[in-house]
């Protein structure tokens, strides 16, 4: 599968998973998913650490790239996306496109209270 597809089948996993309470929740179910999908569909094989250059494989997100606010909120950086997740679970995911304008590709909402 190419990384469009495989993209696909990640926001379609994360669509059907239940919801999180909390943003650390809603950050491990992310990694969780994204690790299965490239497992499962990624033709190339997991380097640790990460390369620098993209190898075609998608990665968890690096701890210098995820930023914890004290509303215990989240701002995550990827290559091409940001994600965004909220103290209550509620998370979205946005593509960066050129210019550095944001289009959200994703929305998952938290646990209803």
């Amino acid at each position: 599968m190419n990384i469009q597809e495989r993209l696909a089948v990640f926001y379609e996993r994360l669509r059907i998973a239940p919801p999180a309470a909390s943003a650390e929740e809603s950050f491990l179910l992310i990694c969780r998913v994204l690790e299965e999908v490239e497992n499962e569909f990624s033709r190339v094989t997991k380097q640790s650490p990460p390369p620098r250059a993209f190898d075609g494989r998608m990665y968890l997100p690096q701890t210098d790239n995820i930023v914890k606010h004290l509303d215990n909120s989240m701002w995550i950086k990827t290559r091409h996306h940001r994600v965004r997740i909220d103290a209550d679970g509620a998370f979205q995911v946005f593509r960066e496109m050129p210019g550095k304008t944001l289009r959200r590709e994703f929305y998952k909402p938290g646990v209803q209270r």
